[in-house]
This record gives structure tokens, C-alpha cells and sequence, in this order.
């Protein structure tokens, strides 16, 4: 029974996440469309070229009919081809920097909870000791500053200020090999990213710490003899840690978006850039694909954070 409603509710927020995935690119696609000018206006081509590539892309139909095409399209995973690089697909091109920005927002993820709960812990456990003043101000440094400033002074400190003191034997490579990078490439993107939401994980871990290491049960297990770090870990973190999985919901989504400033900055080939040079470009299918794809991680990030709670408290139930 206990699976079955899970399964239940799983099953709901798919659905829930399929119609906000429709609800987001059909709006996108019909304001986009509704914009004055043409996808290839700066193409300078003569006014019967123009009619030309107008009716072989199909925009000189009512918009009606390209939104009916449209969503024939998205019910089977095509989401078009690129007005700009004619003839590129757009789904296994969005596809593929959407994988790409999920690991480095994976990695950025592992960062905000491992360095957010690790300072908040030892915070917590120290309380008024110097080691938790230098961790509470290095959270309200960190949650003030936002990530393209932690972006930038990471490049100054790691690949200009490195690079002249270590005499170019050690420093930080800007760019990115191949698909997915290597791991050197991603840290940095990833802990600059990471790292201002760490900052909040890291305050709110060590108010919900001080107030678990209160209760009685935990005066009760320190009164057992067992050990101080199993008092820790197995007792207070585990309750501690559900106000932080609240707020990991928004995180996830403040990580996907912010992606698309820390990708640029890092020429990361992810979503993030594609997004800012199909509007320069002025791309719209391709904007549309991103946009879509952006609303389904967003759902899906959302879905597996609300399935976190029954495995941190079993009284939890769907």
C-alpha cells in the first residue's frame, strides 16, 4: 500500500509536469512568434528571397497552423529545426546540452549540500567558538554575492593570479574539451555556481541543528554513552536535515537558472549558452526547445527533491 501510493503520486506529478512542459513552450512559442520582424531580417535578402525561406519554413502559414505543427512536433519529442543552422535538429541538439548542464549542475548541487551542511554542522557543534563565526560569515558572504562575482574572482585567483605565481606549472585552463569537459573544467563553473546557495544550506543547516542537539532524545543518547559523532549523524543531522530538503526545491530551479550566466562566463556548451545565442541570433525554434527543456528539469529536479523526504523520515508518506 505504501508503494502504491507513491507510485500514485509519482505517477500525478508526471502528468503535472507534462502540462506545465506543454502550458511553458506554447506560451513561449506564440509571444515569440507574435514579435514584430522576422527570423531573418538580418539575413538582408531581397523580398522575393525572404518570401522564399518564409514559405519553406512554413512561417508564412496563420499561427495557427505552425502552433498546431508545433505541438504535433513536441507530443513526439521534435521540437524543429534550427532557422539559423539550417538543417540542425534541434531535439538531439537540445538533448545534448541539456545533459551537459545537468552534470555541472549536479556537481554544483553536491557542492551546496556537501560544503553548505558541513559548515552548518560544525557551526552548529561549536556554537560561539570562532569557528562558527568564521563559518556564519563566510555563509553571509557567500549568500551576498552572486555567482557571476564568484565566477569572475575564481578566474582573477585561479587562472590569472595562479597562472603568474606559479609561472604558468599550475593554474586554471579556460575552456572546454569535447562534449562533456573533464572534471578539472568543471569544478570551478561548478563550485562558483554552488557556492552562494551552499551559503544558505549552510545557515539554515545550522539553525535546524541547534535547535535537534536541544531535544530531549538527543540528551538522552549523549546519556547512553554512545559516541559523540553517532549522536551527530545518526540522531540530530538526519532530523535536522528536513527543513533542508524544503528548500532544496528552489535551489535546484536558482542552480538551473543561474547556469545560464556561469556557461556563458566558462564557454560552457550547455543550455545556458545556447539559450543567450539562439535570442541574439534570433533562433526562435531553438529558444523554444530551451525553454521547454528548462521546464522539464525543472519539474523533474522539483519531483525527485519531494521523494527525498520518506527516505530521511519514514512518517513521511504519499
Amino acid at each position: 500500500m505504501r508503494w502504491r501510493g507513491t507510485l500514485l503520486y509519482i505517477g500525478q506529478r508526471l502528468l503535472l509536469i507534462v502540462f506545465t512542459v506543454l502550458a511553458v513552450s506554447s506560451i513561449v512559442f506564440i509571444g515569440i512568434h507574435r514579435l514584430p520582424g522576422s527570423v531573418f531580417v538580418s539575413e538582408r535578402l531581397r523580398a522575393s528571397q525572404m518570401q522564399a525561406l518564409l514559405h519553406q519554413y512554413g512561417l508564412d502559414r496563420p499561427l495557427w497552423e505552425q502552433y498546431r505543427d508545433f505541438l504535433l512536433g513536441l507530443l513526439h519529442g521534435d521540437l524543429g529545426i534550427s532557422y539559423v543552422n539550417q538543417g540542425v535538429r534541434i531535439s538531439p541538439l537540445v538533448g545534448r546540452e541539456a545533459l551537459v548542464s545537468a552534470e555541472v549542475g549536479a556537481l554544483a548541487l553536491l557542492f551546496t549540500i556537501g560544503l553548505g551542511m558541513l559548515l552548518g554542522v560544525l557551526a552548529a557543534i561549536r556554537q560561539n567558538t570562532w569557528l562558527d563565526y568564521l563559518f556564519t560569515s563566510t555563509a553571509v558572504v557567500g549568500y551576498s554575492m552572486p555567482n557571476f562575482v564568484v565566477a569572475t574572482f575564481l578566474l582573477l585567483v585561479f587562472a590569472v593570479f595562479l597562472q603568474r605565481a606559479t609561472g604558468g606549472m599550475l593554474y586554471y585552463q579556460i575552456g572546454w574539451t569535447g562534449t562533456f569537459g573533464s572534471l578539472g573544467e568543471i569544478s570551478i563553473p561548478a563550485f562558483a555556481l554552488g557556492f552562494p546557495y551552499a551559503s544558505v544550506v549552510a545557515r539554515l543547516t545550522r539553525a535546524s541543528m541547534l535547535e535537534v542537539i536541544r531535544q530531549d532524545y538527543i540528551r538522552t543518547a549523549r546519556a547512553k554513552g554512545l559516541p559523540e559523532q553517532l549522536v551527530i549523524v545518526r540522531h540530530a543531522l538526519r532530523n535536522a536535515l528536513i527543513p533542508v530538503i524544503t528548500i532544496l526545491g528552489p535551489l535546484v530551479i536558482g542552480i538551473l537558472t543561474g547556469s545560464v550566466v556561469i556557461e556563458n562566463i566558462f564557454g560552457i556548451p550547455g543550455l545556458g549558452k545556447e539559450f543567450v545565442q539562439s535570442i541574439l541570433n534570433r533562433d526562435y525554434n531553438i529558444v523554444v526547445g530551451v525553454f521547454t527543456m528548462y521546464a522539464a528539469l525543472v519539474g523533474i529536479a522539483n519531483l525527485l527533491v519531494d521523494l527525498l523526504y520518506p527516505l530521511v523520515d519514514p512518517r513521511i508518506r504519499y
